[in-house]
């Protein structure tokens, strides 16, 4: 339900639609056994292989504890592997399986489709429009 112009704060404007996005991205991958979140750390992995744990907390916005509980969790789906990295023993590496890219494979196309059916319904056509305006508030609140 839209809110009226008078009820309209940022922050819960932000807040109700990353949820709803959560929400509908949770019913799509459902079939593949993922979370969002977790679909967004086998993404990172794509992009970045061997990627540290303190470098996906960082991108995700996340403590260390709450990532390592959730590569646990992408580590007993076999879609992932840790290993100490060997030119900082303090830190951990993490990189995709096979098992992990071949189900990255399959939630991209899913995650793809949401993503350009909320440009096509904000902008008419799929352009970066909304995705810069949304990286420009963060940007501002990160400073």
């Amino acid at each position: 339900m839209p809110l009226h112009s008078d009820e309209q704060s940022l922050g819960l404007l932000l807040s109700r639609t990353y949820l709803a996005y959560k929400k509908r991205a949770t019913q799509l991958l459902s079939s593949l056994d993922i979370t969002p979140e977790q679909f967004g750390i086998l993404h990172q992995l794509s992009k970045y292989e061997g990627m540290s744990q303190k470098k996906l907390a960082n991108i995700h916005e996340r403590d260390q504890t709450s990532i390592g509980k959730t590569l646990e969790r992408l580590e007993k789906k076999q879609l992932i592997a840790r290993h100490v990295d060997p030119a900082d023993r303090r830190a951990v590496v993490v990189h995709l399986t096979e098992e992990g890219v071949a189900l990255l494979q399959q939630a991209e196309p899913i995650m793809e489709r949401l993503d350009h059916d909320i440009y096509d319904r904000y902008q008419g056509k799929a352009d970066h429009s909304l995705q810069d305006a949304v990286n420009h508030i963060y940007e501002n609140l990160s400073d």
